[in-house]
Order: C-alpha cells, then sequence, then structure tokens
C-alpha cells in the first residue's frame, strides 16, 4: 500500500520505435488505450493516463521521445499489470528504450493544485527529477518555493507537487526526488524558471530538467 495513502504516481518515459507521432499514437491507440487495454488497466487501479510529448527546444528532452503519467490506486496494481507478457509486448511496440518509475507524494511537502482560468484549455508539464541529500531536505528546500507563489500563478502555474521513488522489490538505490509542475503558459513557465532559486539544498547531484506539453488530439486518454 502507499505509505501516505495518496494515489500512486506512475512516470514511464521512452524512445519511440514508431517514426512519426501519428504513427505511435494509432499504436497506442490500438494496445494500451484500445477499450480491452483500458479496462485491464482500470480493473487494477489505474486512475488517469495522460499523453505528453517533449518540446525539444526548452532543453532536457528530445524529439522521438514520449512520456505518460499516470496515477494508480496502490504500486500492487502496477506491478500486476506490467507483469503481464501481453502488456510487455505491447510495450515493445511503443519503445526502443523506455524508464519506468513509480512515487509516491512527499508527505508534508508545499503543494498546490488551483483550477484554470476559462479558456486556458493548453497544459505544460515542468519536470525536475534527481537524487536528493535526504527527503527531509528535499522538502525543506521546495518549500521556499512558497514564497513566490503568487508570480508563479500570475505567469501560468496551476500545479506543483513532489514525490519520492518507491522501489520495487529487490531494487536499491539512493532516495530520488521527482518534481512535477503543470502550466497553462509556455512563456510564464520559462519566465519563471529563468528566476527560479534556493533548490541548491535539495539534490545530491545535479537534477535532469525537462519540459513536456500536451501530445494534441486524437490519443486515448481517461
Amino acid at each position: 500500500m502507499n505509505t501516505n495513502d495518496s494515489p500512486t504516481l506512475l512516470t514511464i518515459r521512452g524512445t519511440l520505435v514508431p517514426k512519426t507521432l501519428d504513427a505511435a499514437k494509432a499504436v497506442h491507440n490500438d494496445t494500451a488505450g484500445s477499450p480491452q487495454g483500458i479496462a485491464a488497466a482500470r480493473a487494477l487501479g489505474d486512475l488517469s493516463h495522460k499523453v505528453y510529448k517533449p518540446v525539444a527546444k526548452a532543453g532536457g528532452s528530445e524529439d522521438g521521445e514520449l512520456m505518460f503519467l499516470d496515477y494508480w490506486q496502490t504500486p500492487q496494481g502496477i506491478g500486476q499489470f506490467f507483469s503481464n507478457a501481453n502488456v510487455q509486448e505491447q510495450a515493445g511496440k511503443m519503445f526502443s528504450k523506455r524508464d519506468a518509475a513509480i512515487w509516491m507524494r512527499a508527505a508534508g511537502a508545499f503543494s498546490f493544485d488551483l483550477p484554470a482560468a476559462i479558456g486556458s484549455h493548453d497544459r505544460w508539464l515542468g519536470i525536475v527529477r534527481g537524487p536528493v541529500k535526504s527527503p527531509e531536505a528535499a522538502i525543506e528546500a521546495f518549500r521556499s518555493l512558497q514564497a513566490g507563489l503568487v508570480d508563479a500563478r500570475r505567469r501560468g502555474q496551476l500545479s506543483h507537487s513532489i514525490y519520492f521513488r518507491i522501489p520495487m522489490p529487490g531494487e536499491k538505490f539512493p532516495p530520488e526526488m521527482f518534481g512535477l509542475d503543470i502550466w497553462c503558459d509556455a512563456e510564464g513557465m520559462q519566465e519563471h524558471y529563468k528566476e527560479l532559486k534556493g533548490l541548491d539544498g535539495a539534490f545530491a547531484g545535479k537534477p535532469a530538467m525537462s519540459v513536456w506539453e500536451q501530445a494534441g488530439p486524437g490519443w486515448s486518454e481517461w
């Protein structure tokens, strides 16, 4: 069971086998995004599935990649779903290589989720990921973002949350953090990140940062 009883975040970032985004969409909608695939995932606790493409010009990601963000009820449901041989075969049709990780929300960390203004339909993700000195130090460092909340909101930020990686059975690794911001204004996001300071104490090494946008219409999501 997730240790803080909130939904578990699954991230899958991979390099596409299909040569175009439209071809990838067709493969996705015929496999994981098919009615049968959706029903199987939901039966094991998959609450939400979103698809994002890279904003390569912003740095940190490359053309030909894709990212899935799913929220599940429990890590156990994720393990059951992806242990299925058919699911693994379908994933091989989509990605030549992929990085999948499971995350729990950081209990006690500063976060927010604000409604979008009418007409603000576009969505961008700002992601930071890396090893941390300790979960407690990372939570405290990211709490400093609270002081800039008014400016962040004015520039189009909708939400901010941080997560820590959940090891699967047999896995061992240093504490790792995943920071997820959702924006409705790409220019405002870039402006805000250029001014962002005070997070040096969070990480034990250089974090990886990347920017993503909604993959576009026609993708099977839920």
